[in-house]
């Protein structure tokens, strides 16, 4: 298989690889740019190992951890 394909062929082999991704949420993240892409024409294509390697965290998750605050906050008054 190639490795550079369009946005449903990557969908498409996602699943085949039990990789659970639809078509609408790669077209965000194509358009947010968390994906890259290069544009051929019309098409967008994509390096299907970049998207692998995002759905598996290979780059650290999107997910940032919460920061514990510490220290005594003030109250604002209302009135």
């Amino acid at each position: 298989m190639p490795d550079v394909v369009t946005i449903r062929e990557a969908v498409a082999r996602a699943r085949s690889d039990g990789l659970p991704v639809s078509e609408y949420t790669l077209r965000r993240w194509v358009r947010t740019g968390v994906v890259p892409i290069r544009r051929a024409g019309a098409k967008q294509l994509l390096f299907y190992p970049n998207l692998v390697s995002y759905l598996r965290c290979e780059g650290g998750g999107d997910v940032q951890p919460i920061q514990a605050e510490t220290g005594v906050r003030s109250l604002q008054r209302w009135g």
